[in-house]
């Protein structure tokens, strides 16, 4: 077994976020990061709106385990989808275990876009360096018509370049990968994640 795509797409399938990446996000990503790696990028992005089932989750579980990095759209509802807290989890054991942090990579395994202040994330989550998007979060046609795509279009550009050097500075992949000890375990506690910032807790 090997790697099947270079990048795994984590984010909210449902609302405004979803419609962000598919319309706004993914027609500009795609393209340019098949530029800055010099040949056709493998992104696995999951499009099935209604999560559950067995089969389901044992898909989307083979998909992570076969992917070189992550790019997770992080919101506040992203930490509210249990799914999308799993992906994210699995990944960065996988990165902290592997010892693929910031020291060695830029944004180790997982290379974050924020589409919302990012206040409520969770504390582990924001030691990581993400990509600032909240000013170009809008969808819809006005947004392609208007400035702030244009805007979008240079931060992605130079943002693809990083995307790029962590696929290419990716670990080789291990058949532990798919063990439960790299899959299972880390979601047993989900609530290191997800629990919230002390620093952010209301004053009184």
């Amino acid at each position: 077994m090997a790697y099947q795509y270079d990048v795994f797409l984590s984010y909210k399938r449902t609302g405004p976020h979803g419609e962000w990446v598919n319309d706004i996000f993914l027609p500009l990503f795609e393209p340019y990061l098949t530029d800055a790696l010099n040949q056709k990028v493998r992104i696995f992005q999951d499009t099935q709106k209604i999560q559950g089932g067995d089969a389901w989750a044992s898909h989307l579980k083979q998909a992570l385990v076969h992917s070189k990095v992550m790019v997770a759209i992080l919101a506040p509802a992203y930490f509210m989808s249990e799914w999308c807290v799993k992906e994210f989890t699995i990944m960065d054991f996988r990165q902290k275990k592997l010892g693929f942090t910031s020291d060695t990579n830029k944004s180790g395994l997982i290379l974050p876009i924020q589409l919302f202040d990012g206040d409520h994330f969770p504390a582990r989550v924001k030691q990581l360096q993400m990509l600032n998007c909240t000013k170009v979060n809008r969808v819809g046609k006005s947004m392609i018509d208007s400035p702030l795509y244009l805007d979008l279009q240079g931060v992605l550009l130079d943002w693809v370049e990083d995307v790029a050097d962590a696929i290419k500075k990716s670990p080789e992949w291990d058949k532990k990968f798919g063990t439960k000890a790299f899959i299972d375990t880390p979601t047993q506690k989900l609530d290191l994640l997800t629990q919230p910032d002390i620093n952010q807790a209301p004053k009184l």
